[in-house]
């Protein structure tokens, strides 16, 4: 028994949304891909067009405790450094 599920394929260049909404429907895993993957050199686009127009990048978030801007103590002993 040999149904179809989603009929017919579809000429790409007849019908190239019913193209898509086919191979979406059919093969939803390679379609996804390669939806993600043509859209991609768009999102490297975007990221310094939204740098300059919209906001900028945050502060970085501190890995080390920030030293004091003064000379240290010379009077220390043992573990009060």
């Amino acid at each position: 028994m040999s149904e179809k599920v989603w009929g017919d394929k579809p000429v790409y260049f007849k019908q190239p949304v019913r193209w898509l909404r086919y191979h979406a429907h059919v093969n939803p895993a390679l379609f996804l891909a390669v939806s993600l993957g043509a859209a991609a050199p768009v999102l490297l686009l975007a990221t310094p067009l939204r740098r300059k127009y919209l906001y900028s990048d945050h502060e970085p978030i501190p890995m080390v405790y920030p030293l004091p801007n003064r000379p240290r103590e010379s009077g220390l002993k043992g573990y009060d450094d």
